[in-house]
């Protein structure tokens, strides 16, 4: 058996042990968790999509971008962002 099997076996033993009362909660969950990392994939694949988004960007036009990202967080937060 390897460890994730192991690990599974061991879940649904726990989850076999809560009262069919809290069962709801436990669904509720496990919902919410599912959807939290499904929204940390799809900000992911986001992200990576812009990889290489800056490579037809002169020098002088990314600084002029990176200047004013910078510009907006300290407006935004008060403080300054180190980029």
């Amino acid at each position: 058996m390897t460890a994730a099997e192991k690990l599974y076996k061991s879940i649904l033993q726990s989850l076999s042990q809560i009262p069919v009362a809290h069962l709801q909660q436990v669904n509720n969950y496990l919902h919410s968790f599912r959807k939290s990392l499904q929204a940390k994939e799809d900000n992911r694949s986001r992200i990576l999509a812009l990889r290489g988004a800056w490579n037809d960007l002169s020098e002088t036009d990314f600084n002029d971008v990176l200047q004013i990202a910078k510009s907006s967080g300290e407006q935004a937060f008060g403080r300054v962002v180190d980029l």
